[in-house]
C-alpha cells in the first residue's frame, strides 16, 4: 500500500516540481455530471516537466493512477477512486506556429479557450467545436465529434507520454494517419492505449476581417444551438450513447421510439427533451446514472435487438 504523503515528499525532493497536491479531494466538482467521491491524492502539475516528474515517480513505485482532463465524459463512482489522480488542467498554453496554420494547444486547454483564441486571432476551422465541454486531451482520446466534424479532421500531431520504462517517462510524437481513426475512436484507445496526450497541433486557416466575422457568428450559433437543446440546463455528459451508422437511426431517436424519454432512476433522468441525454436533476448518484444507462440499454435491446454502446466512461474500480 502506498503512502500519499510519501508520494508528495518524493516528488518535491526532485526540486523541479511546480503545482498542487490536494488530499482527499472531491472529484464531483471536477466533472460535468457533478457526481462521485474523492481521490486520496489529486496532483495538479503546473507544466509538462512537472507532469512527467509525477509519471516517473508513480511508475517507479508501480502505483496505479488516473489522468483527469475536463471530466466531461466521466462518471466517478460514489465511493471515489482508490488511486491518485493527475489533473491536466494547467497544461493550457496555446500558441500559433510561424506559418499561421498550426495551433498548438496543451492537453488541459478547454474548447472555450481555443475558440476564444481563434476569434481573437482570426483563425478558422475549429468553430464547430464551440460550446463543447471538456479538454483538448480528452477530445483527442475520444475523437470528439460536433456538427459533422471530428477532431481527427483537424488534428495534425499529438505529443504524448508513453508508458514509463524503469521510472523514466518517454515523450513521443504521433503524426496524423486517417486509417487509425474512426467514429469516436482514436489510436489512444487502441494502439496507443496507456499513453497520455500532452499537447496537440490543430489545423487552422488565417481569415480576413469579413471571414473572421462570419466564423465568430457561426461559432456563436453552435453555442446557442446547444443552449436550445438543453446541453447546459442540468449537469450531464452530453450524448450518452454512440450513434451506430449501421442501424440507420441516431441513438436519441431509438431511445425516444422505445418510450424512454423522461425515464427516472433516483436523481438521474433521461432528458425529457432528448433521448440521448441523461441528466443529474440535482441529487443523482453515480449508481443512479449507471443504473439508468443499464436500464435503457436493456429496454432498447429487448424491443429492437440492438445494443446501445455508451460513450461515457465508467471507472472500473477493479482495474
Amino acid at each position: 500500500m502506498y503512502n500519499v504523503r510519501k508520494i508528495e515528499e518524493n516528488i518535491n525532493m526532485r526540486g523541479e516540481f511546480q503545482g498542487l497536491f490536494l488530499f482527499d479531494e472531491p472529484l464531483s466538482p471536477r466533472t460535468t455530471f457533478k457526481v462521485g467521491g474523492c481521490t486520496p491524492l489529486l496532483i495538479e502539475p503546473q507544466d509538462e516537466t512537472s507532469f512527467l516528474i509525477i509519471l516517473e515517480e508513480l511508475e517507479r513505485c508501480a502505483i496505479p493512477f488516473f489522468v483527469l482532463g475536463g471530466g466531461s465524459n466521466l462518471v466517478v463512482p460514489d465511493e471515489g477512486l482508490p488511486c491518485p489522480v493527475i489533473s491536466t488542467k494547467r497544461l493550457d498554453r496555446i500558441f500559433l506556429s510561424q506559418d499561421g496554420r498550426r495551433l498548438v494547444c496543451g492537453a488541459g486547454c478547454s474548447w472555450k479557450q481555443v475558440i476564444d483564441f481563434c476569434i481573437e486571432n482570426k483563425l478558422g476551422g475549429l468553430e464547430n467545436f464551440s460550446g463543447l465541454p471538456g479538454s483538448l486531451g480528452g477530445a483527442v482520446f475520444m475523437n470528439a465529434r460536433c456538427y459533422d466534424r471530428s477532431v481527427s479532421d483537424v488534428l495534425l500531431q499529438a505529443r504524448y507520454a508513453g508508458p514509463g520504462r524503469a521510472g523514466q517517462a518517454t515523450v513521443e510524437t504521433y503524426t496524423m494517419e486517417a486509417s487509425h481513426w474512426d467514429y469516436k475512436v482514436s489510436p489512444f484507445q487502441r494502439e496507443l492505449a496507456g499513453s497520455i496526450v500532452l499537447e496537440v497541433e490543430l489545423s487552422v486557416v488565417p481569415l480576413d476581417d469579413a471571414a473572421a466575422q462570419k466564423m465568430e457568428e457561426k461559432a456563436q450559433s453552435f453555442v446557442e444551438d446547444r443552449q436550445k437543446k438543453g446541453h447546459f440546463s442540468y449537469p450531464s455528459a452530453g450524448s450518452v450513447f454512440k450513434n451506430n451508422r449501421e442501424y440507420g437511426k441516431p441513438s436519441g431517436k431509438i431511445v425516444d421510439e422505445t418510450g424512454l424519454r423522461g425515464l427516472e432512476l433516483g436523481g438521474a433522468q433521461v432528458a425529457p427533451w432528448h433521448g440521448n441525454f441523461i441528466i443529474n436533476k440535482g441529487n443523482a448518484t453515480a449508481a443512479d446514472i449507471k443504473g439508468l444507462v443499464d436500464l435503457v440499454q436493456k429496454t432498447v435491446l429487448g424491443k429492437t435487438g440492438f445494443l446501445l454502446e455508451p460513450e461515457i466512461i465508467f471507472f472500473d474500480k477493479n482495474q
